[in-house]
């Protein structure tokens, strides 16, 4: 019963990530202020759930958490340096890059390319991460599968007009993004099969709150620093705090 609540949950975070992208397609004003805002709160989800659900966890089973979350943090810096995997939220930092020179096709098809692999291996590695919560207790599973959904939806938006940018048409990018997105639920799969041959899931946890640290503090706590004025700076403020206490108050519903 778990496994397939655990499938349903990522096959629907990956369906709702694209319709993100999809946003940006066919309204890009309305797609720029939703993730110029919604990267706030899905700061606040990511770190609510590694402060209040994972490290808390983590601890409990045992082992050093502190050194896995260290790895966590440099895997998911080498991951991105070495495979291009791009976290790019800001819609407006992306299309106003680039106006005057564009790159040439081949080179604009390359990086396409290469977002979309990066891409799919994140959705794998966020497949395995929600069937790791869920094998510790549901609650954990259900705290993490939205951590990862309010992350998702800005995030394809960023990839989408990346690869707009790189001359894909839009049915090749929806249907790219769709087959990347699926291997989130390859990842829930061998994650629910292998991850119970570990003794201690404490590692995993700690490794994941560290990816997810890197995500909310490199990715896109600087995309914030854009805004400028005044009582937007306070919204934003306001929305991270909505989103850790959103976390809170979903683990408050769940039991143990």
């Amino acid at each position: 019963m778990v496994l397939l609540t655990a499938l349903a949950v990522v096959f629907i975070i990956s369906l709702l990530g694209v319709t993100g992208g999809i946003l940006l397609i066919y309204n890009k004003k309305l797609a720029r202020l939703f993730s110029k805002y919604f990267i706030n709160f899905a700061i606040g989800a990511l770190l609510g759930v590694v402060f209040l659900d994972l490290l808390p966890e983590a601890i409990t089973a045992g082992g050093n958490v502190l050194i896995y979350s260290l790895i966590g943090i440099l895997t998911f810096y080498l991951l991105e340096k070495t495979l291009l995997w791009y976290h790019h939220h800001s819609i407006e930092h992306i299309t106003s890059h680039g106006k005057d020179k564009h790159p040439p096709e081949e080179k604009a098809h390359t990086t396409g390319y290469m977002i979309i692999f990066g891409d799919a291996l994140h959705n794998f590695i966020d497949g395995l991460v929600i069937a790791a919560g869920f094998l510790v207790d549901f609650k954990l599973g259900i705290t993490t599968s939205l951590a990862v959904l309010f992350h998702e939806l800005p995030q394809e938006m960023g990839e989408f007009a990346i690869l707009l940018h790189s001359k894909f048409s839009r049915f090749k990018i929806i249907l790219y993004s769709l087959a990347a997105q699926m291997t989130a639920v390859l990842g829930a799969l061998i994650g629910f099969f292998y991850l119970p041959l570990f003794e201690n899931l404490g590692p995993i946890l700690a490794f994941t709150a560290g990816g997810f640290i890197y995500i909310a503090s490199t990715d896109l706590l600087p995309e914030t620093h854009r805004e400028k004025n005044a009582i937007k700076s306070l919204l934003q403020i306001a929305l991270i705090v909505l989103g850790i206490l959103v976390i809170w108050y979903v683990g408050q519903i769940f039991p143990d």
